[in-house]
């Protein structure tokens, strides 16, 4: 018994001993010195609770500040001053009041999502009956690749073919004969100052009946549309006219 309240008066300096007296629980209030070389006293009053009641307090000699809190057991006991009165009062009941404003009377608009939910829907839908009409004609896709790809590896041989085709029929010697003829030809042409080749008019190299395309036998009248020597004197008096009506300053 000495042995273990000599272990926990090292401990901890401030503490309480609960201890049962004959079936009713009483509360020893200890209060243990700041040296390490503790006397414990061996006397232990008789618990009777007519003579002393049911809280007792065995003082030992004090502590230069009683209200020193130390920590758990450890190795190097660490201190913990009591704070005061007044932060404990602080933090309890602070001094700065804070105004609390009523929250705000606007009807916010409610949040419509129905036109959303039903896009979505109808992506979700869409995307089922696609899965499922691929599982359905799983064999019917492939095959269709198939063909694809054949019919790619066919048109590819086919190319190939004519290429080497092309390569067995290609004459080297006529070739470069072909090819020294048009180095030495001389351009007879008019150029233009840049030395752009000058290309015919079109109506140098065919007839208008040739363009569209009529018969020998037709023809198409090149003055039609154009005034013939009456009509120019009278829009020449028609335009004096209208100059002294209308535009005399």
């Amino acid at each position: 018994m000495h042995g273990a309240l000599r272990l926990l008066t090292k401990r901890f300096p401030v503490f309480q001993l609960k201890a049962l007296h004959n079936g009713s629980s009483s509360i020893h209030k200890i209060v243990t010195p700041s040296t390490n070389n503790l006397i414990v006293p061996t006397y232990v009053p008789k618990n009777d609770i007519s003579e002393i009641g049911p809280l007792k307090n065995f003082r030992l000699p004090a502590l230069d500040n009683p209200r020193d809190i130390y920590t758990f057991p450890t190795l190097n006991p660490t201190k913990i001053v009591e704070p005061f009165i007044s932060t404990i009062i602080e933090k309890a009941d602070p001094t700065k009041n804070i105004s609390i404003e009523c929250p705000s009377s606007e009807v916010k608009p409610e949040l419509s999502l129905a036109p959303r939910l039903l896009t979505i829907r109808r992506k979700k839908m869409k995307k089922h009956k696609r899965r499922k009409r691929y599982d359905r004609d799983f064999f019917k896709y492939q095959k269709y690749h198939r063909e694809k790809k054949l019919k790619a590896e066919r048109e590819f041989l086919k190319r190939m073919k004519s290429h080497l085709a092309e390569l067995d029929a290609f004459n080297p010697e006529k070739y470069v004969r072909e090819t020294i003829t048009e180095a030495k030809k001389e351009w007879s042409d008019e150029l233009a100052p840049t030395g752009r080749k000058l290309y015919p008019h079109w109506s140098r190299l065919m007839t208008l009946e040739e363009l569209y395309g009529l018969q020998k036998d037709d023809y198409i009248d090149k003055k039609a549309g154009f005034p013939t020597d009456e009509d120019l004197e009278k829009i020449k008096s028609l335009k004096l006219d209208y100059a002294n009506k209308y535009r005399k300053v």
